[in-house]
């Protein structure tokens, strides 16, 4: 039987330094009851796209604190039954890191921990552009599926293998529960070779390869940690290949087009279109009974959930809850209805490396600068990234009818009761303006869902005997 268990992500910067973080802990632990929270990159990095360059994986960014404040950190989640997930980028680094400086002066050691070439293929990076660059010093081109200050590792090469064995295992001594792998489907190219395709060039020779597959077996098929999968694909991501990378090496594993197919198609992402909720809805019913499937309406690289989708988070908290899940993640502030800060009109106010190439490539399809900051400032994960407004637990909890409130009462539902636990997904009806009924059944029992995201009507969840445990107004 698969285990259950409920993840709460945590974008550092949102919340502020490690004893910040810890310091939120008791109110998470209450209102949440996370079995683990899963922390964006906390490792040391020059923070060109958001941590995900790392410089040093056994290092704490200065910005979030150090070792001892980590030690305090993984001390206040054990004493509320929590465990800590780091994020392990594993298909690149920093172009700062000491193995790809090492490399490209050509030491003996490391020349093979990065894929170069003599001549550049024609590969689209996944933020834009050339997937190869020229490095200077060594004199030949370097791979970097996302920006060009995150050269890609050689997993060819056994020595990057065992460098990611000693990482994790340097911290697990520290009281580290598991890890999620970011871009986890991306690791070994099966052939350097040109690509054929329009807009994702050479996708498919590097798209969840055999040899992908068996790496990450070897480095995180063991049963002293539990490992979380982001593999890319989106919509394309069919469920024998989700089933093929999580048949050994991880627990559990997104797939980032239960979210994306709503309002974009996949590697289109820079033009989102209006939401398609009966497309969006059969596809996240279909996934959602996957037993490894970890469900997720937010995450820190989209838009907030009720901006995104025009819903009440209420609404999205039953989606999200009562459809079978099994690991279901909650993003910081989603609990409490974090929507879509003002962002800035001014691109040179946004951190994020994605916001500025999309800016970019809009300017360079002939967008006005007010059209380009009109589709940057709905679809920047930049949204996600804004500081919580904590404050607001203190007021939600006093109010029974709070988003707050509701996320605790349908945890607990989620937690207990023997129906959702158990109980298999029968849809009814699923309408174009948002109007999703289903069932779950098991012993005998059925409960009813009646989900509406236009709000017109009032959303509840109602158990075999006609009592209604959820409302959402």
């Amino acid at each position: 039987m698969v285990e259950r268990k409920l993840i709460y992500q945590i974008y550092p910067t949102a919340v502020g330094s490690l004893r910040d973080i810890a310091d939120k802990i008791p109110q998470i632990a209450e209102y949440v009851q996370p079995d683990y929270i899963w922390l964006n990159p906390i490792f040391a990095s020059p923070w060109i796209d958001g941590g995900y360059d790392v410089s040093d994986y056994k290092k704490i960014d200065p910005r979030f604190g150090n070792m001892n404040d980590f030690r305090h950190l993984i001390a206040t989640a054990k004493k509320y039954n929590i465990g800590i997930l780091l994020d392990l980028v594993m298909n690149h680094t920093s172009s700062e890191h000491e193995w790809f400086k090492k490399s490209e002066r050509h030491d003996p050691k490391y020349k093979d921990y990065y894929v170069w070439l003599d001549r550049p293929i024609n590969w689209k990076s996944i933020f834009g552009g050339p997937a190869f660059s020229y490095d200077e010093t060594r004199g030949k081109y370097y791979l970097h599926l996302y920006d060009k200050a995150q050269p890609d590792l050689n997993f060819n090469n056994p020595r990057v293998i065992h460098e990611f064995r000693e990482i994790i295992d340097f911290w697990k001594q520290y009281g580290v529960a598991g890890f999620r792998v970011d871009s986890a489907n991306t690791l070994a190219e099966d052939a350097l070779k040109s690509g054929i395709l329009p807009r994702i060039t050479g996708f498919f020779n590097y798209f969840q390869t055999e040899e992908t597959v068996d790496i990450l077996e070897k480095v995180l098929a063991r049963k002293d940690i539990f490992t979380l999968a982001e593999p890319i694909g989106g919509q394309i991501l069919g469920k024998s290949r989700f089933r093929q990378l999580t048949r050994k090496a991880f627990d559990a594993a997104f797939n980032v087009g239960t979210i994306d197919i709503a309002d974009t198609f996949f590697s289109d992402r820079y033009h989102m279109k209006p939401v398609n909720y009966k497309r969006w809805l059969k596809y996240l019913a279909s996934w959602s009974t996957e037993p490894k499937f970890s469900m997720a309406l937010e995450s820190h690289d989209t838009p907030r959930a009720p901006s995104r989708f025009q819903a009440d988070p209420r609404v999205l908290a039953m989606l999200q809850l009562l459809l079978p899940s099994n690991y279901p993640c909650i993003y910081n502030g989603q609990e409490i209805g974090t929507k879509n800060p003002k962002l800035s009109n001014n691109i040179d106010d946004y951190p994020g490396v994605q916001s500025r190439m999309m800016y970019r490539t809009l300017r360079k399809e002939g967008k006005t600068k007010r059209q380009a900051m009109s589709a940057v400032r709905l679809a920047s994960r930049d949204n996600a990234r804004q500081p919580i407004d904590w404050g607001e637990y203190i007021l939600q909890s006093k109010d029974e009818e709070s988003t707050l409130r509701i996320y605790q009462k349908l945890i607990d539902l989620w937690r207990n009761d023997p129906v959702l636990v158990n109980g298999k997904l029968k849809v009814k009806k699923i309408t174009k303006t948002g109007v999703f009924d289903f069932y779950r059944i098991f012993d005998g029992k059925t409960y009813k869902v009646h989900l509406d995201l236009s709000n017109k009507t009032v959303s509840y969840l109602e158990n075999h005997e006609g009592q209604k445990l959820i409302r959402s107004r």
